[in-house]
């Protein structure tokens, strides 16, 4: 993606990336910053001929001139400047805006493992926060080019006047220099500890908030008060900290500047005095000079600034270097129409920070139609495994195959629209009945919607709302109970029409008369599907084609409900936890109930 490698900083090479779209721009701010700094420079050599030519030869045509000249100056310095301003401040909101959404899309296209390994609170910062700062460079750079502009240009006509007092004036500009050095790296440092406590602050808040249900139940209010008083007391402690050094840099460049000031006017005081110099060149002189100081100033302030945001910007670059998801691996294969065969083949997983295989060695054929139960205890890798059929997370070793072929092959994008998924806790979005149901199929008739929520037992409760499908379901779908928002999920999953369906027990949190009515819905989103069930209770997977016993991450038994009690082993014994050695068991079974 970079097209230039002017900077050490990755994070100015980024703007420079984006801000070369915007070239033209750029240029017409180049060019009015150009003429705003020239215009502000003028009074350096109008200064000279106010005193030689106006004060002391009372030159009436000169006071003209150079009053008109000095309005002249105010006035295209006034108009550029407005022009150059909202400019540059164009080119960098439209450039903040574009990083914005290419960290989301970044973001988006991120492997489930990112997520797994980094709180969502410091995501969010790095998103909202630290991507505008990263834009904000821009409009700092804009106003250092400025700045420089006029120093370069106050700095010519010093020399111009006088090379000796021009070279006299320059000797304490490397103390500056060492000095803003010093600071730099200081500022840069404590940057980047604010921001990344800035982090842990909103990750904080984002939990806390989001948690807000259990703090009450258990009625920790004061003590979360405490925790987040901690936080942003050390947050405040960093901020401060970064401030007092940035705070350092101001006066001692004000006391380098007056240094330089008093050694031009002793200088050239006695110049004047020996004749070798006028005293209108030595007011155009520390006239230069004091025009100088507060572009100079303002340099350094500048300088700063951008060190301090260079840490923020910096978090954005670390997410735009992660890795994205991988559309196919190797040679991409045509999507398959139908799915004939699922075959896991020496499969073992493990994650990036774990040494421990949470998979090892799953081999388990499928065929299509067939409802395939898996069953364990919690840590036994039931939900990892079926977390790899949509290649949330890449297999270690071994392979899935579809039809023969290894899903890897296929394009992510296409392949994810043949399987839907069905969770344990189901997540809507903010908006309407009807925008989550359509979420997965954009192009759907209301009539595929109604047809839909018929079959998910949704349609009944949807028409009794006031405003029926456009009602608005609250965030995360808190405005509907939770049978009402899993029977959507199942209507949401319906209408997308996979092939291939995945539940991770999604009947599991509910009461009695809402798993019916789900569990109703389910069968008929199974009916001609190839479904994976995660279960908890095995009530609800003694009629599955297949049923698969995880443990430790290794199948141990495959078979349906009667063979897997036949066999005395893993299985039988979970079964009987749940429901006990009793006569009462099989009299259930007997009568279908379960």
């Amino acid at each position: 993606m970079k097209k230039f490698k002017i900077f050490k900083s990755e994070s100015l090479n980024s703007f420079l990336d984006y801000s070369f779209k915007y070239k033209w721009s750029m240029i017409g701010v180049i060019l009015l910053s150009t003429l705003t700094s020239l215009a502000s420079a003028l009074p350096a050599w109008l200064s000279k001929y106010l005193v030689d030519d106006v004060f002391i030869k009372k030159d009436q045509k000169m006071m003209m001139i150079v009053i008109g000249g000095i309005f002249f100056a105010t006035v295209v310095k006034v108009i550029s400047n407005y022009y150059a301003t909202i400019s540059s401040s164009y080119v960098t909101e439209k450039i903040k805006r574009e990083i914005r959404v290419d960290v989301f899309k970044h973001l988006q296209n991120l492997p489930l493992s990112y997520y797994k390994k980094n709180k969502l609170g410091d995501i969010m910062a790095r998103l909202n926060g630290d991507s505008g700062a990263l834009g904000q460079i821009g409009f700092t750079l804009f106003d250092m080019l400025k700045e420089s502009i006029a120093v370069l240009a106050l700095t010519f006509r010093m020399f111009q006047v006088d090379f000796v007092l021009a070279l006299l004036s320059m000797t304490v500009v490397p103390f500056i220099l060492m000095m803003v050095r010093k600071y730099t790296k200081k500022i840069r440092k404590s940057g980047r500890i604010r921001q990344d406590t800035v982090g842990e602050v909103s990750a904080f808040m984002q939990e806390s908030l989001s948690g807000i249900h259990v703090i009450k139940s258990f009625n920790k209010n004061e003590r979360m008060v405490e925790k987040y008083s901690t936080v942003s007391q050390d947050e405040f402690e960093k901020s401060f900290r970064s401030r007092k050094i940035k705070a350092k840099v101001s006066p001692i460049n004000e006391i380098m500047t007056t240094l330089m000031i008093v050694l031009v006017a002793l200088y050239g005081g006695y110049n004047i005095i020996q004749g070798k110099l006028t005293a209108g060149d030595l007011v155009s002189f520390i006239t230069a000079v004091g025009l100088m100081q507060q572009p100079l100033k303002r340099l350094i302030d500048k300088n700063s600034s951008i060190q301090e945001a260079l840490p923020s910007a910096d978090r954005v670059i670390e997410i735009m270097d992660e890795d994205q998801e991988k559309d196919f691996h190797g040679e991409k294969v045509e999507i398959f129409k139908n799915v004939d065969t699922i075959e896991f083949k020496d499969l073992s997983f493990k994650y990036n920070d774990s040494e421990k295989n949470i998979l090892e060695d799953i081999n388990l054929s499928v065929n299509k139609g067939e409802v395939i139960a898996l069953v364990g205890r919690s840590g036994s890798g039931k939900t990892t495994l079926v977390n790899l059929i949509p290649r949330f997370y890449e297999a270690t070793t071994g392979k899935i195959k579809i039809n023969g072929i290894d899903i890897n092959k296929f394009s992510l994008k296409e392949y994810r629209n043949h399987i839907g998924i069905v969770p344990q806790e189901t997540f809507l979005f903010s908006g309407t009945i009807a925008s989550n149901l359509s979420f997965g199929r954009e192009e759907v008739t209301p009539e595929e919607v109604i047809e839909a929520s018929k079959m998910a037992n949704a349609y009944e409760f949807i028409s009794e709302l006031p405003k029926g499908f456009e009602t608005e379901v609250g965030e995360r779908g808190i405005l509907l109970s939770g049978g009402q928002k899993q029977r959507i999920a199942i209507a949401r999953a319906l209408i997308q029409n996979p092939q291939i369906m995945i539940l991770d027990e999604a009947t599991s949190a509910l009461d009695t008369e809402s798993e019916r009515l789900v569990q109703q819905a389910l069968d008929k989103l199974m009916e001609n599907r190839t479904t994976f069930v995660i279960a908890h209770r095995l009530s609800t997977v003694i009629n599955a084609d297949k049923i698969v016993v995880l443990e430790d991450g290794k199948i141990k038994e495959v078979g349906n409900h009667k063979e897997l009690l036949e066999k005395n082993g893993v299985y039988k014994n979970l079964y009987e936890i749940q429901f006990g050695k009793n006569e009462e068991i099989l009299i259930i079974e007997e009568e279908g109930i379960i």
